[in-house]
């Protein structure tokens, strides 16, 4: 079974992982990223090495990339964040957290909207960090909540165009079986640039079967009018590819 992979991020992890299943892996980025150079948001950065009262994780990576780039302005964050009340968007920030010795306090299912009622009242100084665009419904929550807060977005995401029209056309020239989405920003980033929307949305719900890793890329799935042949729930490459196997055994039987 030739299975598409719309990720940018490990690649030959997702290569190596599907051949050893006994997939034909075919590697189609939808989305390039960049990280923010460092001056552009280098006063936020200040403002969080002085101290917060709360701090929203919303990507593992993105907390990395935010300590990265405190250490190049010669700053340590983890003195700060130590010192905050740390929410997790989802298990991939709660990992990283844990890894770097600041646990969260609580964690949401890996949509923001399951933060809300996380979210303790301020007043305070609350900072967020952003996943490639604003998150509007954080922001506003917080400032309900009295808090003056503070977006960091160490990264964010561009379509690639040329990776989008060729995933197109292998899927509506019968060259795909199935396709892996990691993110929900692929999906959005696919539907959005695509030649023809309405086509993949037949393809996907009929000869394509999709896979989703997390229940907001399934959802973002679901929204273009697309429903998962596959979630995987705990948010990892591995258990997914193993779990469509599985799937695929029990649809045959």
């Amino acid at each position: 079974m030739r299975i598409a992979y719309a990720g940018l991020r490990r690649k030959e992890e997702f290569k190596a992982l599907a051949e050893k299943l006994g997939f034909t892996p075919l590697l189609f980025p939808v989305q390039a990223t960049e990280k923010v150079p460092v001056p552009e948001y280098r006063d936020h950065l200040r403002a969080l090495a002085q101290g917060v009262d709360l701090f929203v994780a919303t990507t593992g990576v993105g907390v990395k990339d935010l300590l990265e780039a405190g250490k190049a302005l010669g700053l340590d964050l983890r003195k700060p964040l130590e010192g905050a009340f740390r929410l997790a968007r989802g298990a991939k920030a709660a990992r990283t957290l844990r890894e770097l010795g600041l646990p969260p306090h609580a964690v949401g299912d890996g949509t923001s909207k399951s933060l809300l009622p996380l979210l303790p009242q301020g007043p305070g100084k609350a900072a967020l960090q952003l996943y490639g665009k604003p998150l509007p419904l954080l922001e506003n929550a917080l400032a309900e909540r009295s808090y003056r807060v503070l977006p960091l977005m160490p990264y964010r995401h561009l379509p690639d165009l040329e990776g989008i029209s060729r995933l197109e056309e292998a899927l509506l020239g019968g060259e795909v079986d199935a396709l892996a989405f990691v993110a929900a920003i692929q999906v959005e980033f696919l539907f959005e640039e695509a030649k023809d929307p309405k086509a993949l949305k037949e393809v996907l719900n009929t000869r394509v079967k999709p896979l989703a890793v997390g229940r907001v890329t399934a959802d973002a799935l679901r929204e273009w009018g697309v429903s998962p042949f596959y979630v995987d729930e705990t948010e990892r490459l591995g258990s997914m590819l193993q779990g469509f196997r599985k799937a695929l055994q029990k649809e045959v039987a």
